[in-house]
């Protein structure tokens, strides 16, 4: 993976958490003091619109990294750090994803409250996951570090 599909990765799958973390407390906590308002706030329409913007974003990033990164290191047998976090990372991906394209075009109300349980919680578990791969994945470079010798944080001068 270079450097650029990690950090397009990365800084997407960030945007796409705090704007759905946003939205999600706009919609359904805040509470509006005018009545012929639909809106929790004012920002709402515009951080859903974020998150809408963002997803493809997320989805083409995972996109670029899945064969070399994901699908390389599954079929190459080679146990790596954070292989586990990665493929429950990528595991909930496909729910979230198809979830969050369909509450786009669900009208019922049953259904879309059932689509946005889905994607609420899948998003939720994604993106914690991720970061914890991320976590994992670098605990585990640190280690291999300090056993080949190799400095991880060297002393300032």
């Amino acid at each position: 993976m270079t450097r650029f599909e990690s950090l397009l990765l990365q800084i997407s799958t960030v945007i796409s958490a705090l704007s759905g973390a946003i939205f999600l407390a706009m919609k359904y906590l805040l509470k509006n003091d005018d009545p012929f308002s639909v809106l929790g706030h004012p920002w709402q329409p515009y951080m859903l619109a974020a998150h809408v913007l963002v997803g493809p974003v997320v989805v083409f990033a995972l996109g670029l990294i899945s064969r070399d990164h994901v699908l390389g290191r599954y079929l190459n047998g080679v146990h790596k750090g954070g292989r586990r976090s990665g493929a429950s990372t990528i595991l909930l991906a496909a729910p979230m994803i198809l979830s969050g394209y369909f509450l786009q075009i669900v009208t019922g109300e049953t259904f879309r409250l059932a689509l946005v349980i889905v994607h609420v919680a899948t998003g939720t578990m994604f993106a914690s996951l991720f970061f914890w791969h991320l976590r994992a994945t670098a605990a585990r470079r640190r280690e291999v570090a300090r056993n080949a010798g190799i400095a991880v944080n060297p002393p300032a001068p």
